[in-house]
């Protein structure tokens, strides 16, 4: 462009360049998350995954909570109140009812640490003598349950899956990691079968010590381990890691603990929180900070 003899094309392209650069640097720099929020749409049972996915690739990374993010977005409030008043009766398929009850698992922990401010570690926490876990404070369906009444009354014996164990997460460090997207009706066949092969290949969960000729696997297998007997009766949960395995020499191993011929030791549990914070940034002083994941202010 130009005025008179003067030309100012060249500032132009300038400040363009100039405007652009900052953004591109912002954009590498922080963590970006969804900008496009779903519009609630209810399936039959008065929920909408949609939401509580998008929720989870928002304040979800690396299967640690962006707690503070969470609890900042009204999406998660409207989706605890879809779950509360929800009909898992008008669900047609085992698999609808299942994936419903696995995400409002998930949604109610995250939402416990939310509630109760915990910054560390939810397996001291208690209120009246009831540990975290069986709290009744979660309204599910219309009714005032706790995190065991769903997992141990309303999924184990209900659906004899042993998979859900690697799916259900308990805000805690040695749980498997949540996982960023919920679970479908048309899709947890084939998300519990990989959370379980990522289960089986982590050296977090499943490892062999050749020296010692010690397996060490997850205490979740040593405390939940028979739901695997029904559909592994020729080895259990061994057989399962067995199957699922990528490595030649956690195989063998498995296949000589089956036949009594490796020790199997499990791993000690890390209760501290799944959180994105640093572990025990919360902690310093007796002191608590006010946010609980990375302090992502979220809309």
């Amino acid at each position: 462009m130009s005025k008179g003899n003067q030309y100012y094309g060249g500032y132009f392209w300038v400040a363009v360049v100039s405007f652009i650069i900052p953004l591109v640097v912002a954009y590498k720099a922080f963590d970006v998350r969804p900008t496009s929020k779903p519009t609630p749409v209810l399936d039959a049972s008065g929920v909408d995954h949609a939401v509580w996915d998008y929720l989870l690739k928002a304040y979800v990374s690396n299967g640690l909570v962006d707690y503070d993010g969470m609890k900042k977005d009204y999406l998660f409030r409207e989706y605890l109140r879809e779950l509360g008043s929800c009909n898992p009766d008008a669900l047609t398929t085992p698999d609808a009812k299942l994936a419903l009850a696995c995400n409002a698992y998930n949604a109610f922990v995250i939402n416990g640490v939310i509630s109760h401010k915990i910054y560390d570690s939810v397996d001291p926490f208690a209120i009246d003598g009831k540990g975290f876990f069986d709290l009744t404070e979660h309204i599910y369906a219309g009714q005032t349950v706790s995190l065991n009444d769903i997992e141990h009354h309303m999924i184990r014996p209900v659906f004899n899956e042993p998979r859900i164990h690697v799916a259900l997460v308990c805000a805690a460090r040695s749980c498997p990691s949540i996982r960023g997207e919920a679970y479908t009706a048309d899709s947890i066949q084939k998300q519990l079968q990989d959370q379980s092969v990522q289960f089986a290949n982590s050296k977090k969960y499943v490892d062999f010590n050749p020296e010692t000729n010690e397996l060490f696997l997850s205490r979740i297998l040593n405390w939940y381990g028979k739901d695997w007997n029904e559909r592994y009766p020729n080895g259990s949960y061994l057989a399962w890691i067995s199957e699922l395995t990528n490595d030649d020499e956690i195989k063998a191993a498995v296949q000589k603990a089956i036949n009594d011929q490796v020790k199997v030791e499990f791993f000690e549990y890390d209760w501290a929180l799944n959180s994105q914070a640093e572990p025990g940034a919360h902690a310093a002083g007796g002191k608590k900070s006010s946010g609980f994941g990375s302090g992502t202010i979220a809309e």
